[in-house]
């Protein structure tokens, strides 16, 4: 009797113990932290980071060349306006220099005087900001006063024919100067053709 109560008891105090090493074994796997899989939010995240940087790199490449479009357009702008303003003072300079001339004691346009005043009526139609000034001279023979007036004709007469042609006569203003400016001071016939003239000022 006394070695059956030992037996059960021995088997009571290891059944305890089962019982007990279980329970713990079960409260260490429910206190277990869970375990997280966190490689697909790292991808997420660098695939976002990715794209970020690929907008942004877009949008610099972007600006840049949109700041080179503009720099060439400025400067074919600024180049084709100092090549319009070379090319206008060229005109201006040629339609100044060429003069036209007349026979002795006339004032009537030759056919060479006709077609340069042409070609000027249609410089100042194209540029309406400019007007023009005609100025008559003689060479040295005849009076002052006479020379004043047949100046003075030759420049109407070229006002007249521009005019003509289009150009309002408001743009048109001429005066006479006789023999007062001749461009060659000789006395022959060579110097005298040369003086005969109508010059040609332009005003804006």
């Amino acid at each position: 009797m006394k070695r059956t109560i030992i037996i059960l008891l021995v088997f009571g105090f290891v059944l305890s113990s089962f019982l007990f090493t279980a329970s713990c074994a079960k409260k260490q796997v429910k206190e277990q932290a869970p375990v997280i899989d966190t490689s697909a939010a790292d991808r997420e995240r660098a695939a976002k980071e990715a794209a970020e940087r690929a907008a942004r790199e877009a949008a610099e490449k972007e600006r840049l060349a949109k700041e080179a479009a503009e720099r060439a357009a400025r400067e074919a702008a600024e180049r084709a306006a100092r090549e319009a303003a070379e090319k206008l003072r060229q005109e201006i300079s040629a339609f100044e220099s060429q003069n036209i001339f007349f026979d002795y004691d006339k004032a009537e346009l030759k056919p060479e005087a006709r077609d340069i005043l042409t070609r000027k009526a249609a410089f100042l139609q194209a540029n309406s900001d400019y007007n023009i000034r005609i100025e008559g001279h003689c060479d040295e023979r005849g009076t002052n006063e006479y020379n004043l007036a047949l100046g003075e004709r030759r420049a109407t007469a070229a006002s007249k024919f521009i005019s003509a042609l289009g150009v309002s006569q408001n743009r048109i203003s001429t005066v006479s100067y006789g023999e007062e400016r001749p461009v060659d001071a000789g006395h022959n016939e060579d110097a005298w053709s040369k003086n005969r003239r109508d010059e040609f000022k332009l005003i804006k």
